[in-house]
């Protein structure tokens, strides 16, 4: 296999970290990529605070956003991109339902350039809570440009085998490959539980479950609160705290917020907003539990780094995360009142060393399967098979072909 140096670049509507799993996936598989030596540059879109964040990240290519912004449509990336494009061996779109996206793939067509297409979890069953409006408005736009764009890529990535099924279930039967997303295992690592402590007193000394993720209807909140609820009101648990953490997505944090009142569970629930750095690693290794209740969700990279912070996870069978209970590393249940509530109460129950026990299985499954590495040494083997014309394995292995 030889080796070659690529130029390659990374298409998504937004980079900034407040929008959660394909930017942090984006900006860590292209860092990985960089230190093996390819080329790599973004293109995405983003106001005068995400282009504040994202200033210190090399060959970013950043636009303002035009009408209809609900979109993400910009006229200066079509243009920007369209000259761009030829210098580049492949490119990586992700988000397929926004306009950088499906611009891309129409620019990467028309100059003969491969691309590979990431829905981003987007094809999967729209969560139970959703409108039929929003239902019909995906399935308009997948019938009238959707297909178009995963037909003409030279690939789907899925990061989880459940979402290549979810491939095949919309009706896609061209190339998949599954190549997982991954963490920072240096980064992610168990430390000083008091350190939450500092940063919030109300932590101490209290049995912590923790759920970090953006603040919208698919994570289901609308199951933890209310099972918070009840579960807190028995004398066993009426120490123990809910920590929510995340950024507000669309509005949903008034929705939260409401729920909380509704319950009259503020006493027993701590919202901290969108946490960063040694403060998000403060609360995953200050958790006792970590849990995502999550009706769908296409990875979770928020499990993965629970798990590598040593935190025993509860979350859904809407998740790709069964195997974390083979791995004996936590629980994967039905997203439902009645199995949410008995895993709460299993793990809170559970000695703290049955519990470090469990955060090292957990461990030691993230350190084996899930780094970002890993990740972009699948992606280089996925790149390698459509610039050779070869075939594209469904589970490639990781290989680093650096020049």
């Amino acid at each position: 296999m030889p080796d070659r140096r690529m130029n390659t670049s990374f298409v998504l509507p937004y980079m900034a970290e407040r929008f959660g799993g394909p930017a942090t996936v984006v900006r860590n598989v292209g860092q990985a990529l960089a230190n093996m030596g390819h080329t790599v540059s973004y293109w995405a879109t983003a106001d005068e605070k995400d282009r504040a964040e994202l200033a210190s990240l090399d060959n970013t290519h950043l636009y303002d956003v035009d009408w209809p912004r609900s979109w993400y449509h910009s006229r200066g990336f079509v243009r920007n991109l369209s000259a761009a494009i030829g210098s580049y061996d492949i490119l990586h779109a992700y988000e397929m339902w926004l306009h950088p996206t499906y611009a891309a793939s129409r620019i990467a067509r028309a100059n003969k350039v491969p691309y590979i297409l990431v829905p981003s979890g987007t094809l999967g069953p729209w969560p139970l809570k959703s409108s039929r409006l929003k239902w019909l408005k995906k399935a308009s736009y997948l019938s009238l440009v959707g297909r178009s764009m995963m037909r003409h890529a030279a690939c789907l990535l899925a990061c989880s085998e459940q979402e290549a099924e979810h491939f095949r279930q919309a009706g896609y039967g061209g190339p998949v490959t599954v190549v997982p997303n991954g963490v920072d295992a240096h980064e992610f690592t168990a430390g000083d539980r008091s350190e939450a402590g500092t940063y919030w007193p109300k932590l101490k000394d209290r049995p912590i479950v923790l759920f970090m993720s953006r603040l919208s209807p698919e994570k289901g909140l609308d199951i933890l609160i209310p099972v918070w609820a009840r579960l807190t009101e028995s004398p066993a648990y009426k120490d123990a705290l809910l920590v929510i953490a995340g950024p507000d997505y669309r509005g949903y944090q008034k929705v939260v917020e409401a729920m909380i009142d509704r319950y009259s569970v503020g006493s027993r629930i701590l919202m901290t907003g969108m946490v960063r750095g040694e403060r998000k690693l403060s609360l995953l290794r200050r958790a006792d539990v970590f849990v995502l209740p999550s009706y769908s969700e296409n990875f979770g990279i928020v499990v993965a780094e629970g798990l590598a912070c040593e935190t025993p996870v509860i979350t859904t069978t809407g998740t790709p995360w069964r195997e974390l209970v083979h791995a004996g590393a936590g629980r994967c249940v039905e997203p439902a009142p009645g199995p949410l509530a008995e895993a709460l109460k299993d793990l809170l129950n559970m000695s703290q060393e049955t519990r470090r026990r469990m955060g090292r299985l957990g461990r030691d499954l993230v350190l084996r399967k899930y780094t970002w590495t890993a990740s972009a040494g699948r992606l280089l083997s996925v790149c390698h098979c459509i610039l050779e014309g070869a075939p594209i394995p469904l589970y490639p292995e990781p290989i680093d072909f650096q020049a």
